[in-house]
């Protein structure tokens, strides 16, 4: 039987055989048992998780810690990951836990309206706290303070 041209052009032997490898290609690591036994490694948990936005230039920053010290960031300017030392690790820690999250309110607004104010919002085991420049709890501004030490450093 012979194929029409306009089908004998498409289908060749090279077409046919490139078809195949490719085939195969995309199957061949679908068959392979997975190196470590088939285990997948457990996902670091997440110890705190910022979000600062607004303010005069328009801030749109996101940062996560992992509790193994990995972190990632995402800003206006561009996103990144950074591994925090021990030492630094520890001190997050410390501060975050100093901040008391069970204890604090959900929301903290500014008590007067600002157009150039930063919006905030934590998350730290669980309790997401939202607050805005001018209504900043104490408890929180260490915790701010060093998460926004954190963006400047690795960003």
């Amino acid at each position: 039987m012979r194929l029409p041209v306009c089908l004998s052009r498409i289908i060749s032997i090279p077409g046919i055989v490139s078809a195949i490898l490719v085939g195969l290609i995309l199957v061949s690591g679908c068959s392979s048992p997975p190196a470590d036994g088939g285990v997948k490694p457990e996902p670091p948990g997440i110890l705190v998780q910022y979000q600062r936005t607004g303010g005069i230039a328009g801030f749109n920053d996101q940062m996560v810690v992992f509790e193994n010290g990995q972190g990632v960031y995402s800003r206006n300017s561009g996103s990144g990951t950074f591994t925090l030392a021990d030492t630094s690790l520890n001190e997050l820690e410390d501060i975050l836990e100093t901040a008391d999250f069970p204890s604090l309110a959900p929301d903290y607004p500014a008590e007067n309206p600002g157009a150039d104010y930063f919006l905030y919002v934590i998350t730290y085991q669980g309790t997401t706290i939202t607050t805005e420049t001018g209504g900043i709890p104490p408890e929180l501004i260490p915790v701010i303070g060093r998460l926004d030490a954190l963006l400047g450093e690795y960003s």
